[in-house]
């Protein structure tokens, strides 16, 4: 019995220690905010770079070809056929702003993680003093919970919206590749009939 009591004992010594490291709500929220970027990197794995790249190649590539073919004024399009130029140009933006998103993002999300890991384990071990010798008082606290957690959001919100650019972009190439090759085709053929007719 008194070797129950004290297993009782000793667990419970282990489940408040447990609690006191990790069921802080402060040190939960930094770490669970962590683990959502880490998670969320995750979503710059798809669509892949290659294919991103795919597309981002179309886009430039068509939409310079439209500038050339529409440059001079002797092409006239349709509204209709403008649209399919709009597409073209808007999933040019669209993939250039994720590209550029992707690579600096990584960084963005290493160093938020680094910050708000840093400040769950200084709340944990109870540490007086900063990095630069500043005290970690509750104000102290307070302060750089509220500045973390909003980078930490401002980052997974970030990688949400970089997603749904590729995503966004790629659909528009999806949806107009062969759409752009038949107006580019209709467009020299109007080109080279006001070629031969200004002649």
């Amino acid at each position: 019995m008194r070797n129950l009591q004290f297993a009782s004992a000793f667990g419970l010594l282990l489940l408040l220690g447990s609690c006191t490291n990790h069921c802080n709500p402060q040190v939960e929220a930094l770490t669970a905010l962590a683990d959502s970027i880490q998670t969320h990197q995750r979503l710059l794995e798809a669509p892949s770079d290659a294919r991103t790249a795919e597309a981002a190649t179309w886009a430039e590539n068509n939409l310079r070809e439209f500038e050339l073919l529409l440059d001079d004024g002797h092409v006239v399009v349709s509204k209709e056929e403008g649209r399919i130029i709009s597409d073209v140009s808007r999933a040019r933006r669209l993939l250039k702003d994720q590209g550029s998103r992707r690579t600096s993002l990584p960084k963005s999300a290493a160093r938020a993680m680094g910050q708000l890991r840093g400040l769950a384990q200084a709340i944990t071990s109870g540490a007086a003093k900063d990095a630069a010798g500043n005290p970690i008082d509750s104000a102290y606290i307070a302060r750089e919970m509220r500045a973390e957690l909003a980078i930490g959001r401002d980052v997974v919100r970030a990688l949400e919206e970089t997603q749904q650019l590729a995503e966004r972009g790629i659909a528009i190439w999806q949806k107009n590749v062969d759409r752009a090759d038949s107006l580019q085709t209709v467009c020299r053929s109007r080109l080279a009939k006001a070629i031969i007719e200004g002649e």
